[in-house]
């Protein structure tokens, strides 16, 4: 069986203006050699383009290089470095481990060779770990950035979505609520899943009762 990216999105919806992947994502740095040295020489993605600017959007604002790397299929992943701009604070762990960057991969030998190839740059990685659809090495880059390489477990299928939907619909009425919790999602999102089945019921009865009437 062919394993489709985990990242294909189903078709849905209105007809309407559609994004075509990611352009790029970006970054800050400050540690522009560090940075460029990781991702040209550890994950053998080329520099493709930088940007010197001054005077950006306002004369206050910092003057700038935007450097970046191409992570293939045109897709990049870009970084600033702000002129004089002072360092921030590293994020917190949960908020270090939960803004992450996932590169794909098809298959567990690709995701193998490429921890060997993390592990022999010196690079801490974790084993690949199995979550839902997907299994997982994660390492960070020399900005604190957490990473992660992934392959498919199986194919993303309409149950997904519409799962997905449910989920996203219990969450939204929950996460407004004065204690919301994981426990208040399930309990919102069975009784979504219930009147769905009622209203599939319904419809089904209503189908069967215009047949037999015709």
């Amino acid at each position: 069986m062919t394993l489709t990216s985990p990242s294909a999105r189903p078709q849905a919806g209105p007809p309407g203006p559609r994004v075509d992947g990611v352009d790029h994502l970006a970054f800050v740095t400050w540690q522009p050699r560090a940075t460029c040295e990781f991702y040209t020489q550890v994950l053998g993605m080329p520099l493709v383009h930088a940007i010197t600017a001054t005077g950006w959007v306002t004369e206050d604002y910092p003057d700038f290089v935007h450097f970046f790397f191409d992570m293939g299929k045109g897709n990049r992943i870009a970084f600033f470095y702000y002129f004089g701009l002072p360092e921030e604070e590293p994020p917190n762990d949960l908020m270090h481990r939960s803004r992450h960057v996932a590169f794909h991969v098809d298959t567990e030998e690709e995701l193998l060779a490429w921890r060997d190839r993390l592990k022999a740059h010196g690079v801490r990685v974790t084993p690949p770990l199995p979550h839902e659809l997907i299994e997982s090495i994660y390492f960070d880059d020399p900005n604190g950035i957490q990473l992660e390489i992934t392959r498919p477990l199986r194919e993303m299928s309409g149950s997904d979505a519409r799962d997905a939907e449910l989920t996203l619909r219990a969450l939204a009425d929950v996460a407004g609520s004065p204690r919301p919790s994981a426990q208040a999602l399930w309990q919102r999102k069975a009784e979504l899943v219930q009147k769905a089945e009622l209203v599939r019921k319904a419809a089904l009865i209503r189908n069967d009762t215009e047949v037999a009437g015709s």
